[in-house]
């Protein structure tokens, strides 16, 4: 019963003890905090230096993914649809395309990719040569 009432009795030491102790907490989770900033910063980059940025024009040909396909996918079905007409581009990424039929109809541009091939066998988007 002695040692606690020397403990109880010394509180100035108890109180600079528990101070110091918050400061070390405070120091690792700032440490921690910097930490896993810097490792986010550098998958940032990673990720951004493979992630190829599409821009589209108005007039240019793209494909449309079919997300509705993904229940029974088919083992040889095409994912994408289309081609569509690119008939305008808003600067927040959505895109207004043009079916066969004349309609307009708007999607994310996340959805879309550029349509390399003919179209009804006369127009040519892009050629490219191999050797």
């Amino acid at each position: 019963m002695w040692a606690l009432r020397k403990l109880n009795l010394e509180w100035d030491v108890a109180a600079n003890l528990r101070v110091e102790q918050l400061n070390e907490l405070d120091e690792f989770r700032f440490h921690a905090y910097s930490s896993s900033s810097l490792y986010k910063d550098k998958m940032k980059y990673l990720h951004d230096k493979y992630a190829r940025v599409k821009k589209f024009k108005v007039g240019d040909m793209v494909l449309l993914f079919n997300s509705r396909l993904r229940l029974f996918p088919g083992k040889l079905k095409s994912k994408w649809s289309g081609p569509f007409e690119v008939v305008g581009v808003t600067p927040f990424g959505t895109i207004d395309l043009k079916n066969k039929n004349s309609e307009v109809f708007r999607v994310n541009g996340h959805h879309v990719k550029h349509y390399l091939g003919k179209f009804d066998d006369s127009h040519v988007v892009a050629l490219i040569h191999l050797k």
